[in-house]
């Protein structure tokens, strides 16, 4: 078994376990070569294999990750190596900050018809796309659809199906894991049950499964009616579940089907008229087009170039800010650049933080410090605002489509939601996407820190890198928001995602 620390492959580093199954662990973990976090799933294989036996079971596991390797969809948790040391195999995919399928309805209770339509179709297009370059997943079932932190919906472990299926693991668990009998067998499909090989139908017999949990709580019954499920979804849950896999509904159906159920995309944001000759005429014309728009500097390209603020002259932006008319998009009360009593509101001072990881932030001095499995947040003394920066090894995140994911993620768990901006902002480090809202949780959350009743207000933002995607995250009750906002001015300012050289002084 693995330890902290521990090189693999002379390449990746074991950093942490995250959790235990019945296959073995997975691991947080480093890319050296590439600088880049990862996951490592550490096949345990089962004791008392005899040579032959391990062999072929190794041999089909890199032979099934090699597959999968050739996968490239924004919603396929990407596979980026195999490997062996000494007799354990490892299998190195993208890290992704989140929460499973089956977590958010165990802690959170079923789902509303919509959402799970919508979280279902976009498996499905992962599916479907795996499917044409004849890879079968096999495995499909909540536990592997993940909900990211950055809005995203992902369909994980294609490559794993030997260890999840093989006869090998089911007689011999291992030891802390879950007993076997339990998990994977409750969402095969019928014939894959009886021994039957892995097809694209057997794959949507399980996404039927998969979506049965997500709006009832519970696995589909072994035969008869589906009483429990919302009417809406009866056909396509029918369809997808039919025992023979001949008279199973194919993935255009369910596609059709559950487009019927989903919610419509919000149309795209007002792109107003400027050309892309007016965008470089010079920083304070900048500012004074984000102002006019959005009625918040950062909100334009100012912000987004580090030391933006004093290259443009503080008293610039200042002035242009103030010249603009008010706006709820930058600030709740009639002076945005100031606090509510209308003076002028004192930036906090700042101090460098360097992550192992490569990205680098200003954040404020004083605040205390929360290193979490996938993100690292600073927190104000009091408790009530905090900043928090997630950077993953994902690549070709679209920012713009990713927080409007996140945004109907929010809503079923927000009361006096208000959308004050989201859009695509151009940045110097990629592609990025803001969202600014206010809303009041529905119910208190000691993990956030977020009392019940109390109005917030965030801003988030996802900055799309060649290699990485990067969220950052500034949140603090509205009642506060004014006089924290220039210290964010210059902390969204500030930020370096992985490996783009030195930066200006943050205080």
């Amino acid at each position: 078994m693995g330890t902290a620390g521990q090189l693999i492959v002379r390449r990746y580093r074991l950093l942490r376990a995250l959790g235990q199954g019945r296959t073995g662990l997975v691991w947080e973990g480093h890319d050296t070569l590439l600088d880049r976090p990862v996951a490592i799933r550490e096949v345990l294989l089962p004791p008392n294999l005899s040579e032959t036996a391990r062999l072929r079971l190794v041999q089909r596991i890199s032979r099934e990750a090699r597959q999968a390797e050739r996968l490239h969809h924004p919603h396929i948790a990407a596979v980026y190596d195999v490997g062996e040391e000494g007799d354990t195999p490892f299998v190195v995919t993208e890290l992704v900050p989140s929460r499973s399928l089956d977590g958010v309805v165990s802690g959170d209770g079923p789902l509303p018809p919509a959402e799970a339509a919508r979280i279902t179709r976009t498996v499905l297009s992962a599916l479907t796309h795996a499917h044409a370059a004849g890879v079968r997943h096999g495995d499909v079932r909540p536990a592997n659809v993940l909900l990211a932190h950055d809005g995203r919906v992902l369909l994980a472990d294609f490559g794993m199906t030997v260890p999840a299926t093989d006869p090998a693991f089911t007689r011999d668990p291992v030891p802390g894991g879950p007993p076997a009998g339990r998990g994977t067998e409750t969402y095969l499909a019928p014939e894959r049950a009886a021994g039957g090989p892995r097809t694209a139908a057997a794959d949507l017999w399980s996404l039927g499964a998969t979506l049965h949990l997500a709006v009832t709580g519970t696995p589909p019954p072994g035969q008869g009616p589906l009483e429990e499920v919302p009417g809406e979804l009866r056909a396509v849950l029918t369809g997808l579940l039919a025992r023979e896999p001949r008279r199973r509904i194919d993935a255009e159906t369910a596609d059709r089907l559950l487009a019927e159920i989903e919610p419509p995309s919000p149309p795209p944001p007002v792109r107003r008229g400027l050309s892309r000759a007016r965008l470089v005429t010079g920083i304070a014309a900048a500012v004074l087009v984000a102002c006019a728009v959005g009625g918040w500097a950062v909100g334009g390209w100012a912000g987004l170039r580090p030391g933006g603020e004093n290259r443009a002259g503080a008293g610039a932006v200042a002035s242009l800010t103030a010249s603009a008319p008010a706006s709820p998009l930058a600030s709740s009360s009639a002076t945005p650049s100031g606090s509510a009593s209308g003076q002028p509101a004192r930036r906090l001072k700042l101090k460098w933080h360097t992550s192992d990881a490569g990205w680098r932030a200003g954040v404020p001095r004083g605040w205390t410090r929360e290193d979490l499995p996938y993100s690292t947040s600073w927190r104000s003394l009091d408790g009530g605002a905090a900043f928090t920066v997630e950077v993953t090894g994902q690549r070709g995140t679209d920012p713009l489509a990713a927080l409007g994911e996140a945004e109907e993620i929010l809503r079923p768990d927000a009361r006096t939601y208000r959308k004050l901006r989201l859009r695509a902002v151009t940045g110097e480090h990629g592609p990025s996407a803001d969202w600014e809202f206010t809303w009041t949780p529905r119910r208190a959350s000691a993990r956030d820190h977020l009392a019940k009743g109390v109005e917030y207000h965030q801003y988030r933002r996802v900055i799309s890198t060649g290699t990485t995607t990067s969220v950052l995250t500034w949140t603090a009750p509205a009642a506060d928001w004014d006089t924290l906002r220039p210290t964010l001015v210059r902390v969204l300012s500030l930020f370096q995602p992985p490996s783009l050289g030195a930066t200006p002084s943050p205080a």
